[in-house]
């Protein structure tokens, strides 16, 4: 459903008609934040009913939290604050029991009903109401990475968001987070699903730094400068490797990176920069690994297992 449509020869009113089918563009982003409705005289034009019952629907999705109003800019939709898991569940509870009993007063069977929940719940998904899920950490490239793998894993969008940003995300279905930073995100989206998850590098590159002799450099290349500091602790502090790290950001350090690579033994380099890192790379001169912060196959599982199809 992408546009209104009023059944006048219905048993529910034309007002409450007009207030599910709304709740429901704004749930699946037909309208998003900030959005400007239609007016309430264009939209009864538009669906041949009363411009004062287009107020009404406005006026009790206004209520609910839904949209702002504003004199002389209309109804505009609001960022959305949901509803406790509790509530949202004991809410829909109650609507499918009275579905339920309306299609056994048609007299559907049990497989029949069964049959239309699962072709419903087919057309929403194609439809486009998707569940948001994001992935959240204090470093952005890092993250990307996580987002990527659970994205991947669950076969779904996973957004990257930013640990300073995520109290603009409050209306997340799920939101996952690396265990150091749960708590806080717990707090900040205490409506939200949470899970944490667990980090590690991949054995390979672990094994080849492990093998490095002290004498001998490492160079680390990153897209993001913020994204050093974790991945060299993280690098030292599973290895024994205590010789000399540098390391180059191609944001900031591009120009650098040719004169950069000659001074390495090890290589080492974020997906995000190796496109711009690998004009400079003599495979038979220098040893090269990609650096890539996995999540555990663990965590992937349990997150998979908690996220409906």
């Amino acid at each position: 459903m992408s546009t209104l449509e009023i059944d006048h020869g219905a048993t529910v009113s034309v007002r409450e008609q007009l207030v599910n089918q709304l709740r429901y563009l704004i749930a699946s982003g037909h309208y998003n934040t900030n959005d400007t409705l239609p007016s309430t005289r264009s939209l009864g034009d538009q669906l041949d009913i009363s411009f004062h019952t287009v107020r009404k629907a406005y006026q009790e999705l206004e209520e609910e939290g839904l949209l702002n109003s504003q004199v002389g800019s209309g109804y505009t939709v609001k960022e959305r604050t949901p509803l406790p898991k509790s509530e949202r569940m004991e809410r829909g509870a109650k609507v499918v029991n009275n579905t339920l009993q309306q299609l056994v007063g048609l007299g559907l069977s049990d497989v029949e009903i069964e049959s239309l929940f699962q072709e419903q719940a087919t057309l929403l998904d194609h439809a486009g109401l998707e569940r948001k899920l994001i992935a959240v950490g204090p470093h952005d490239e890092l993250n990307r990475m996580c987002a990527d793998q659970l994205g991947t894993a669950l076969q779904k969008t996973v957004l990257p968001i930013s640990l300073s940003r995520v109290e603009r995300h409050k209306d997340a279905d799920f939101a996952f987070s690396p265990y150091p930073h749960l708590k806080e995100v717990l707090e900040t989206l205490s409506r939200t699903d949470t899970m944490g998850f667990s980090t590690h590098l991949s054995p390979t590159v672990l094994e080849t730094v492990a093998r490095l002799h002290n004498r001998e450099t490492l160079g680390l290349v990153t897209r993001r400068q913020e994204t050093i500091p974790p991945l060299s602790e993280e690098l030292r502090s599973h290895t024994a490797y205590d010789g000399q790290v540098i390391a180059a950001s191609i944001d900031r350090e591009a120009d650098h990176l040719q004169s950069f690579v000659r001074e390495t033994d090890l290589l080492l380099a974020t997906p995000a920069s190796q496109r711009r890192l690998r004009p400079y790379l003599d495979e038979s001169v220098h040893d090269f690994e990609e650096l890539k912060l996995l999540v555990s196959k663990d965590s992937t599982q349990a997150i998979a297992d908690a996220v409906p199809a």
